[in-house]
């Protein structure tokens, strides 16, 4: 009997348990898991041309940035609020930080809305405006490429200008309303001149005509960010019912 038990034992011994041969699974399963948690919350890097863009589109109508090629006249000026700082030895990722807070949670009392963007853009706005502020030069390569400048269609145009946030326009789904609306715009340009010249100045020189109700020097001139052909996309645009 206790040779067969010992026998019995030995046997037993020489087989890999059942808990012993899924312990790699369960930590290959564990780390799979980890991994697509991780991805889920989001890229590793941020993206600086999709900063650059949503920056012009949702930010540049109230803020300067002067890489970004933006004068809104609301908001603070994120150049000068930066500079001194920054020759003070503040470094760049402190500034990304500043800004990525204050975009999701703005000061009370604030105009700016809470997160006007979030997740991947909010971070990637901040990182923008992190490399940017109070930088000198221009932005290069695909960089340069981001925003404003590559918008040809009037939709792409009125997107990427930052027109939405600031003006309702229903088939852009906009409900802005720090300026007039946009969708009688013909209406509006009464019988001193054709429709077309009169939404190009108002983009040129927005305080030429202020609609009854609303403050001069709220909307930022357009002058030298949009060339003939977009100018006239944009009004074209405006213009048509659609």
């Amino acid at each position: 009997m206790s040779l067969a038990r010992n026998t019995a034992s030995r046997k037993r011994s020489a087989r890999p348990s059942a808990r012993g041969s899924l312990k790699p699974l369960i930590v290959a399963l564990v780390v799979a898991a980890a991994a697509l948690s991780l991805a889920a919350c989001g890229r590793d890097e941020a993206d600086l041309s999709n900063g650059k863009a949503r920056f012009v589109e949702k930010c540049g109508s109230c803020h300067v940035l002067g890489r970004a090629g933006t004068a809104g006249p609301t908001g603070p000026d994120l150049d000068a609020a930066f500079r001194s700082a920054l020759a003070d030895g503040m470094d760049r990722e402190t500034v990304e930080g500043v800004v990525h807070k204050q975009i999701l949670n703005p000061r009370k009392n604030s105009v700016m809305p809470a997160e006007l963007v979030s997740g991947d853009d909010a971070r990637d706005v901040a990182a923008y405006v992190g490399f940017a502020a109070a930088r000198s030069g221009e932005d290069e390569g695909a960089l340069a490429a981001a925003g404003l400048s590559e918008a040809t269609t009037g939709e792409q145009i009125f997107t990427a200008g930052g027109c939405a946030g600031c003006h309702a326009l229903a088939k852009a789904n906009a409900t802005g309303n720090i300026g007039p609306s946009l969708d009688d715009l013909a209406a509006a340009a009464g019988d001193g001149g054709s429709p077309e010249d009169f939404v190009i100045e108002s983009v040129l020189d927005p305080d030429a005509e202020v609609a009854e109700g609303f403050q001069p020097g709220v909307m930022p001139s357009y002058e030298g960010r949009l060339n003939e052909e977009q100018l006239q996309a944009l009004a074209e645009y405006l213009l048509d019912g659609g």
